[in-house]
């Protein structure tokens, strides 16, 4: 997800862009790549829920 995107990785955050400066083709690939990295994100709180889960199972 780098084409687009600036991260400043000590901060842990994303330059916001501005996005007169795109064409359509490149603001519909700007969107594919953002609901790709939402999908990673809703993937890694599914699995930090199970692993929470897990623990909870073995301390009670």
């Amino acid at each position: 997800m780098t084409d687009f995107l600036e991260i400043d990785e000590k901060k842990k955050t994303v330059k916001s862009l501005i996005l007169d400066d795109f064409s359509v083709e490149d603001l519909d690939k700007y969107i594919v790549e953002l609901k790709n990295e939402i999908k990673r994100a809703e993937e890694e709180i599914i699995k930090k829920n199970k692993l929470f889960k897990d623990a909870e199972k073995l301390f009670k």
